[in-house]
């Protein structure tokens, strides 16, 4: 896994395993709540649009293109206290292509079924921090792809992101 970012060495020593993991995020989540508690996904909104402009750049769309988006807050049975802001973008055309469960996830985080997908492989990772909910975070970026279809996938770690307790299942 490549990281296309300077960035890394001045983001928080305990949110690096985080910013890099190249696996499923909501599996280390799990991991980090324990058992006694199940990632959820409150779901902020979804449907379809016209993609914004950086959306249309990073997945090579032409103009008049349309995604389908999901944004949610990830957490552990409190959503006043999210861990992780995720935002998933995919070209309408992706949907036809073989995409179109992860569009029909409800409150159920993506995270596994994309990792479980064995044919998407995954972009370098980018990251940096951001302003989001009224202060700097930091995020991540990357491209999951599928043949010619793309999913893209934005992550925002949230003050209230769990200590790392490792990976969780790939």
């Amino acid at each position: 896994m490549t990281y296309k970012t300077p960035s890394l060495q001045h983001a928080p020593r305990h949110l690096w395993p985080w910013l890099i993991l190249p696996a499923s995020l909501t599996a280390a989540l799990q991991r980090a709540y324990g058992g006694a508690h199940r990632v959820r996904a409150q779901v902020l909104g979804s449907g379809r649009r016209r993609p914004s402009y950086s959306e249309r750049q990073i997945l090579s769309l032409h103009r008049g293109e349309r995604i389908f988006w999901r944004e949610v807050l990830l957490h552990a049975g409190d959503p006043q206290r999210p861990a992780i802001w995720a935002m998933t973008s995919i070209p309408l055309s992706g949907l036809r292509h073989g995409l179109l469960p992860l569009a029909r996830h409800g409150s159920r985080p993506i995270g596994n079924t994309l990792f479980r997908h064995r044919r998407l492989r995954r972009s370098p990772i980018t990251m940096n921090a951001a302003p989001r909910f009224g202060q700097r975070v930091w995020q991540r970026r990357s491209i999951l792809r599928r043949g010619q279809s793309k999913v893209l996938v934005e992550e925002h770690f949230l003050p209230d992101l769990p200590r790392w307790a490792g990976r969780g299942r790939r």
